[in-house]
């Protein structure tokens, strides 16, 4: 048996800098093709297939936009990149094709395939093996990479999990352990490995203090060679959310990162290929909260922010969201970039979006 599932999104937004005569617009046409194979009851396969298409003077000021989106460090090249051309850029991938084995004991995955060990919501330092950027909301899904992945389930509830991901050369293979329990209400998780040219050992919890969802993961990046400008990095974050009666929501999230790179730019794309569990966010200290109001079934409006002392630098993400019908969806968002700035603190940037997304 063969399922198909997809949508069709259609993004506008519009960038500028400091003054809003500044401006400049770009469109995203984004497909998704959903394939699900049901070969017999404990085999199953998947191919999912996304198509891009950009326009727009904005993408002038992106240098090599259409080489940046077609990057991929795993083995196999499932991308095409149809058209590149300064203001226009067309582009196919498949970021999932695999098989699987499932069975009460046993899942078994082999292919290009997402490996989400991450806890937190924003930040994951357990995500060593596909860590994503929360700035880039478009991509739901999030990434993918070419691996192995098995996992045993015990009758205890616990569970063992291995995973490898080959790179084109040694120091871009992850391979790693993962062990996942629970003990005192809480969910617990352990893993080991390679990560790269690292060995990496991290581990995470989750669970409810009082009425609050309480999580945190954090991870330590040890180099497998100890060469001019290597150092260990420890990343770690937290974080708290509740959903109160009157049908608000609020999250609080943290993340230290001991080895900062302190290099910001927000340029309106924000598609960043070195994004790394490493590297979740280039400050040492870095906040976030989010509220949100569900307006009625069909809407809901949500501010987010996230802070960091360095330069001040503050990021304001409003969103309206609104599902217009059964397979429609409409939302309006905004991402606003603040930081001091040759002493005098600056709005740096921002990008409103606008984007209708059918389903099928």
């Amino acid at each position: 048996m063969i399922t198909l599932n997809g949508y069709i999104k259609d993004l506008q937004s519009t960038y500028f800098i400091q003054k809003i005569d500044s401006n400049a617009s770009m469109n995203l046409i984004h497909n998704r093709l959903n394939f699900k194979f049901i070969i017999s009851p404990k085999i199953s396969g998947r191919l999912e297939i996304r198509n891009r298409i950009f326009y727009g003077e904005q993408l002038k000021m992106i240098p090599d936009f259409g080489k940046t989106i077609n990057q991929y460090n795993g083995i196999f090249n499932l991308s095409y990149l149809w058209i590149n051309e300064k203001s226009f850029v067309a582009h196919s991938v498949i970021d999932r094709m695999l098989l699987q084995y499932s069975d009460e004991k046993w899942d078994i995955k082999i292919g290009r395939q997402r490996i989400n060990w991450g806890i937190n919501n924003i930040w994951n330092p357990n995500d060593i093996f596909n860590a994503y950027n929360f700035l880039d909301f478009d991509y739901e899904e999030r990434p993918g990479n070419d691996a192995v992945r098995i996992q045993h389930n015990f009758k205890s509830n616990s569970v063992l999990e291995f995973a490898f991901k080959p790179g084109k050369n040694k120091d871009e293979n992850t391979a790693a352990f993962l062990y996942q329990f629970n003990q005192w209400k809480y969910d617990f998780q352990f893993l080991g490995g390679i990560c790269q040219t690292d060995y990496v050992v991290g581990g995470g919890w989750a669970g409810n203090f009082k009425e609050a969802g309480f999580k945190g993961e954090m991870s330590y990046f040890i180099p497998k060679k100890n060469t001019l400008g290597t150092s260990a990095a420890f990343n770690f974050s937290i974080m708290a959310d509740q959903t109160f009666k009157n049908d608000w929501y609020i999250s609080l999230a943290g993340l230290y990162n001991s080895n900062p790179t302190n290099t910001f730019t927000a340029n309106g794309s924000f598609y960043n290929p070195n994004l790394s569990a490493k590297n979740l966010f280039p400050f040492r200290y870095n906040f976030y909260a989010t509220l949100m109001k569900t307006i009625s079934p069909i809407a809901s409006c949500n501010l987010s922010f996230i802070y960091s002392p360095e330069k001040n630098t503050l990021i304001l993400v409003p969103t309206y969201a609104w599902n217009v019908a059964t397979n429609f969806d409409l939302d309006f968002t905004a991402q606003s970039f603040f930081a001091t700035q040759t002493h005098s603190y600056k709005n740096t940037l921002t990008e409103i979006y606008i984007r209708g997304r059918w389903s099928f």
